[in-house]
This record gives C-alpha cells, structure tokens and sequence, in this order.
C-alpha cells in the first residue's frame, strides 16, 4: 500500500499531493442505491456493558458516480453497506472508511456505515421485514474530494484522503434525502390494497354469454311449465 502522507499538505479545503491539488465542495450531493437489504439482531458487551447491536446489512453503490482514494485511485463501485440507529432526532449521518491493514481491492475494502434516528431506523426495519424496503436511495454531502479542474468531469471521482500515519482513510457526510420501496411494487401489500387489479384473478365474464345463459335458463322454464299443462290435460 502506498502511502503518500509526507508529501499531502491541506489548507483552506485544498490540499496537494505529489503534485495534484483536490478541493472540497461540500454543496455537491452524492447519491447512493442499495439493494440485498438483511435485518440482523443480536446484542454485544463493550466495557460490561449490554448493547443493542441490531443493524440492517446490504449493498451500495454510488448512483452516476465513482469513489477512489488518492493514493490509490481506482474507482469502487461495489460497497458494503451497515445501517445503524442512534437516539434522537438528528439528520442521519454517513461515514465511508476502509479497515486498517486491509488488503486487496478498493471494491472489497470500501465500508459505508449510515447512522439513523431511531424512529426512521425502525420505519426502514420494520417495513423491510413486511417486504416494502428491497431498494433504498439516500444522498448526502460529504467531506469527500474533487480532483481540481475535473467539476465538470462526468460521471465524478470523489476521492477520499490517503492514509495518514497508518489510519484508515475515512470521510463523513450529512444525509439529506433517503427512500425506499419494494423490489416489485405488486409484492408490496398496500399496493394490493390499494384496488390493484390482481392478474391471477378470474377474468369477467363475457356479458353477451351471460344473456345468453340467462335465456336459455328462461326457454327451459317455459318448458317445464308446458310439459307440466300437457299432463293436466291427458289426466282429464
């Protein structure tokens, strides 16, 4: 791993290394999907202490962008996704890190960690165990870099910082939008309720069989009724 520490200086959301300058622009949103969502449960001790460590697992990818560090610049696009709740009301928050000493590929060392509000983190639980969360879409601004004089670069490289003295490389942001649905719509049991037509329910009958069964049923009636004339007069 290379590490490019001694020659990276940062000052007034700037920093140069080995000769690059990135700048921050913290008003740019980056956007996220993520799908392959698993409610997980369980508890964990931490100083003797019981804590919930309940979360929601998944996938995430960046949506018409790319994600690379600087020192080792080959885009992720794959991410593995960890959803957690914390008390309060606050905006949910973002962290994007990769675990110290990793090794391999960018794609399979990249972690996204989102932070939610315990009621939203709840909502999203409880909706992706009655299956209405199989995709979820959320943006945030970050403190992310841009390789200067690319803004326009399309889709964008956001770049997170090199390791500095062996800490992993980690960024923040702030969420500003998040939403989810089911993988397929018909599946979800409010859009049953909703009036949706059923495509494996009976089709209507046809109306101009029905009169027809209804004539006949007549015809048989007045049958009856003559046959049952026709005895009367025999017997007399």
């Amino acid at each position: 791993m290379n590490d490019r520490t001694d020659s990276a200086s940062s000052a007034d959301g700037r920093m140069t290394v080995a000769g690059s300058t990135f700048v921050q622009d913290v008003g740019r949103p980056l956007a996220f999907t993520a799908d392959g969502l698993v409610a997980v449960s369980g508890h964990d001790w931490r100083d003797g202490v019981l804590h919930d460590a309940a979360r929601i697992e998944g996938h995430a990818r960046p949506d018409r962008a790319r994600i690379a560090r600087i020192d080792q610049p080959e885009p992720a696009q794959d991410l593995s996704l960890t959803i957690r709740s914390f008390p309060g009301q606050s905006a949910p928050l973002l962290r994007l890190s990769l675990p110290a000493g990793a090794q391999g590929d960018l794609d399979d060392r990249l972690a996204a960690e989102l932070f939610l509000p315990q009621p939203l983190f709840a909502a999203l639980r409880q909706d992706l165990i009655d299956g209405r969360a199989g995709h979820l879409s959320f943006a945030a601004t970050t403190n992310l870099w841009l390789r200067e004089g690319n803004a326009d670069e399309e889709p964008p490289v956001f770049y997170l910082p090199p390791e500095a003295d062996g800490r992993p490389a980690q960024a923040h942001g702030r969420v500003h939008s998040i939403g989810w649905r089911p993988l397929d719509p018909a599946g979800d049991p409010a859009f049953v309720a909703s009036g949706q037509p059923d495509q494996e329910a009976e089709e209507p009958e046809d109306p101009v069989s029905e009169q027809l069964r209804r004539i006949n049923w007549s015809l048989k009636q007045v049958l009856i009724i003559l046959v049952f004339l026709m005895l009367i007069i025999a017997l007399k």
